[in-house]
């Protein structure tokens, strides 16, 4: 049997359009909205591993007298941390209203001949001159699926960057997991709480892939972690595409879903990831549900079909898996 959510109600395809519609030809970027609020920046801001990792590696890569790009510059943290590191100016592009902040925080710091603020979409503005050092922060909790940061950065690598520049990030893998929990997921909230008939909720609840909190739940691995994408940011020009990730050697179980994360390498020595295994961080996980939690023999192999589904630089993922018993691998 197969399990999981392939996209073909129309309801649903009318809304893509719709959302096409008011990406592509109004021009609303929803990052615009989701970026400007100054909770959401909160939450990055006080994520310590995250901005204590994204410091080492501006300290490492950033050398006296380089000139630096922020792509998605935020309240503008990476770029003051460049200028800390000894970049002689900082070009900080940002396209969410949060840069009215940005402004006032950099005049703040005295900065305003160190950092200089570029409102708007990175594939639309220019930047005076070519660049040492490109840092960008438009990580998703599965690395590329909601701020297209591998189409983004391309860009700003053709158009920005001198011969031999660095980036910050590098290289991220993304792994994906089988599991079940009564603590997070779709084991959360059963078909019949407290004996009564929850369903139509839970299904409402977990109609499509969303982020949760994974970190420090229990949760049974069905089977190990298996690697998805692998995004090299100083080289990749286009958002990966359909793929199948094979888990073998499963235990037996209930499969509520699977949980999506990043491994990423931000610079030589310097790594970040949101795994469940780790505290949690501001990207907590991806959760790809499965509502009918089916169970899995021991032994058997999972296949797991995504495609992302790329939609105005946002992924709508499809997804669907099913089992074969033993070591099949077809």
């Amino acid at each position: 049997m197969i399990y999981g959510r392939r996209v073909q109600a129309a309801a649903e395809k009318a809304l893509r359009l719709r959302r096409w519609f008011k990406r592509q030809v109004l021009k609303q970027a929803w990052m615009a909205d989701s970026f400007a609020d100054p909770v959401v920046q909160e939450r990055m801001l006080v994520d310590r591993v995250r901005c204590e990792a994204f410091r080492e590696a501006v300290r490492r890569t950033v050398r006296p007298g380089d000139v630096v790009v922020d792509l998605g510059a935020g309240t503008g943290l990476l770029s003051f941390f460049a200028v800390q590191a000894g970049a002689r100016h900082v070009y900080a592009i940002e396209l969410s209203r949060i840069a009215e902040t940005t402004a006032g925080l950099i005049a703040a710091n005295g900065m305003q001949d160190r950092i200089t603020l570029i409102r708007g979409n990175s594939k639309k503005v220019k930047v005076p001159e070519r660049c040492d050092v490109l840092v960008s922060e438009t990580l998703s909790s599965f690395c590329f699926d909601t701020e297209n940061a591998v189409e983004y950065i391309a860009d700003a690598r053709e158009r920005f960057l001198k011969p031999g520049a660095r980036i910050i990030p590098e290289i991220c893998d993304t792994f994906l997991m089988p599991f079940s929990s009564d603590e997070v997921g779709v084991g959360r909230i059963p078909p019949r709480f407290y004996d009564i008939e929850f369903d139509l909720f839970r299904r409402k609840l977990f109609e499509l892939p969303v982020l949760i909190r994974a970190s420090g739940k229990k949760m049974v691995e069905i089977a190990q972690p298996a690697a998805c994408y692998h995004v090299d940011f100083t080289k990749e020009k286009q958002t990966p595409g359909p793929t199948v990730v094979v888990f073998k050697g499963c235990v037996e179980g209930r499969m509520d879903g699977f949980l999506g994360w990043f491994e990423c390498q931000l610079c030589p020595g310097v790594y970040i990831s949101n795994s469940p295994r780790l505290p949690l961080t501001a990207w907590w996980q991806l959760y790809f549900p499965l509502l009918d939690q089916p169970r899995v023999r021991k032994g058997d192999t999972i296949f797991l079909h995504i495609d992302p589904n790329m939609n105005a630089g946002e992924a709508e993922w499809d997804y669907r898996a099913h089992t074969a018993p033993g070591e099949t691998t077809g």
